[in-house]
């Protein structure tokens, strides 16, 4: 939805209920830029970005722009970004009414404000209880036009959103505090896993950011695969140990009663929703996509409904690819690991058959970020 869109739907009566209630924090943003514009129509972007100390790592999150510019699915090391990562530790604001001050610098987010065509930009870290939380950003596409009243405003909205990101991201942390549990069982079960979790999510990560464009996937959805990826085989909970940690071959029975993982997982995806309460976080049916749907296949041979095509949701298709890649080039006290080229090469005679070719080549082309992936987690047994 465009903010021009918006602003024909957008009243001032509507206005609390649309920022404070609705469950999808781009629709907040965009709804607060409609209402900017009417009385300053040279804010031509306002973004949030949220910040993850356990990376050290400030993500595109969400935002509303007049026109499309590349500036999204993007990440960077806030040590590494010298001007922001100072203004998080002073919690102040930043005006530059004239970009061009940047013109010689090296930073790629530098270079992207300015490809956009953007003249002036606002900048607040966002602050909650004394640990920053993320970073709000205002752009104008004129010199010389942040000061006044416009920057009175932008402060306010500042402040709505830190608000409203302290909210979403409390309750962010207890989907996340579950997720970490599952993975510890699922873990405690199956000696496979190791350090398989965190790469399949990284680079379903990969993945979904190389496909944002075509999949028209937003910063919160991509953040939201990231997160559900590791639970994709949380059914095996539910798989007796005579059946998952057998040494041998299945037998075709066992293999039916493995199969059923999928729904057993979905299952328990929902009763978790439930207990904690998450109902009303955005996307969690990708959630019970993910569980349900990873194994199924584009021809329609997969489980457990026998999907076909498009009728797979592109989260699930994204992490069979990368889960199929990581356990070829895992090794397993059964088999050697294969090379990455190995692997791609059977992931290439898959695509289009039952494996998705854009998530093939997607992965594909994200060698170098593989490498450092498969160096940052490496399985110990």
């Amino acid at each position: 939805m465009d903010s021009h869109t918006y602003a024909k739907t957008y009243s001032p009566e509507n206005k609390q209920k649309d920022v404070t209630r609705q469950t999808d924090i781009q629709i907040k943003v965009a709804a607060l830029r409609a209402e900017l514009i009417k009385d300053f129509p040279f804010i031509h972007r306002i973004a949030l970005a949220i910040y993850d100390a356990d990376r050290d790592v400030l993500q595109t999150y969400s935002y509303d722009e007049e026109t499309p510019s590349n500036l999204c699915n993007y990440e960077a090391v806030l040590s590494d970004c010298t001007s922001l990562h100072k203004l998080s530790q002073c919690g102040q604001e930043r005006v530059i009414n004239d970009i061009s001050v940047f013109d010689n610098g090296k930073h790629e987010h530098s270079k992207l404000i300015r490809k956009a065509g953007y003249q002036a930009s606002y900048t607040m870290p966002l602050i909650v209880e004394d640990q920053l939380v993320g970073f709000f950003f205002a752009n104008s596409k004129q010199k010389n036009v942040l000061h006044g009243e416009v920057i009175k405003r932008l402060r306010l909205i500042a402040m709505v959103l830190t608000l409203l990101l302290a909210r979403d991201l409390s309750r962010l942390e207890v989907l996340k505090s579950t997720v970490e549990s599952i993975k510890m069982m699922s873990h405690h079960r199956d000696p496979e896993t190791g350090e398989h979790l965190s790469r399949m999510s990284s680079y379903s990560l990969l993945i979904a950011r190389q496909l944002a464009e075509k999949y028209q996937l937003t910063d919160v959805q991509i953040g939201y695969i990231y997160l559900y990826a590791p639970l994709h085989d949380v059914g095996k909970l539910m798989v007796p140990d005579s059946i998952l940690l057998k040494k041998g071959a299945l037998s075709d029975k066992e293999f039916e009663r493995m199969k059923q993982h999928t729904v057993a997982g979905s299952d328990l995806a929902d009763k978790l929703i439930n207990v904690y309460q998450l109902s009303n976080m955005p996307h969690m049916s990708m959630l019970s996509n993910i569980i349900r749907n990873h194994h199924e296949k584009l021809d329609g041979s997969g489980y457990p409904d026998g999907l076909e095509g498009d009728e797979i949701p592109i989260e699930a298709r994204i992490v069979a690819v990368a889960d199929i890649f990581d356990a070829l080039t895992s090794e397993r006290p059964y088999k050697k690991a294969w090379s990455n080229e190995q692997a791609f090469m059977e992931l290439e005679q898959q695509a289009n058959f039952t494996l998705d070719a854009d998530c093939v080549a997607a992965l594909y082309s994200n060698q170098d970020k593989i490498q450092r992936i498969q160096h940052s987690f490496i399985d110990h047994y």
